[in-house]
């Protein structure tokens, strides 16, 4: 038969066996941490470069990296970039006929086609001018992410479909007649004075 203090003494090491294993669940939980984060860190780091040496390429490259990702469906519109001669506004007016023949919903839905008027509505034009790109960089090259495109397709289109409709146009202009805004008058292009 064991002494009784034998018999308490191994209750006092049991216990702290279970402290120091706790212990070192809790440095290891938070070393795990730790790493998961320089991980996430070390993910956006390579991103941020791969973003910035796609833009940094030669114009021998440029023809590779500016294929369409896999995911892209159809073909994408073109660009200004496709012709070197041609004016700079060309992205942003086949980005329109390409919208209008793939995002238009159902009638009566909230996908309404961009109307022939929309350069005379300066907001409108600013949006489409961004929507144009903001597809272009989640879509084409090497850059191109299935995460900003789905973001564009989840947030970007929506967005840009009811603020259409609810902010840049007057109703008639989606019935293609067009219709000056009193508080948005058309403004002259930085492209084309004369417009």
């Amino acid at each position: 038969m064991e002494p009784p203090e034998s018999a308490g003494h191994s209750t006092e090491q049991d216990q702290h066996g279970v402290d120091d294993r706790d212990a070192q669940i809790a440095q290891v939980t938070a070393l795990v941490g730790t790493v998961v984060q320089r991980l996430r860190n070390l993910e956006t780091t390579v991103d941020r470069l791969s973003r910035t040496s796609s833009t940094t390429t030669s114009e021998n490259e440029r023809h590779e990296v500016d294929e369409p990702a896999p995911w892209v469906w159809f073909a994408p519109p073109k660009t200004a970039d496709d012709e070197p001669t041609e004016d700079p506004r060309v992205t942003v007016e086949n980005f329109v006929a390409w919208y209008n023949e793939t995002f238009v919903g159902n009638e009566g839905g909230r996908a309404k086609r961009i109307p022939p008027c929309w350069h005379r509505h300066p907001g409108l034009a600013m949006e489409i001018a961004a929507l144009t790109y903001s597809w272009r960089a989640a879509n084409m090259g090497a850059a191109a992410s299935v995460r900003d495109a789905q973001h564009w397709l989840h947030q970007w289109r929506p967005g840009f479909a009811d603020r259409l409709a609810r902010d840049w146009l007057h109703a008639d202009c989606l019935d293609g007649d067009h219709r000056t805004m009193a508080s948005a008058a058309p403004r002259k292009s930085r492209f084309n004075q004369n417009e």
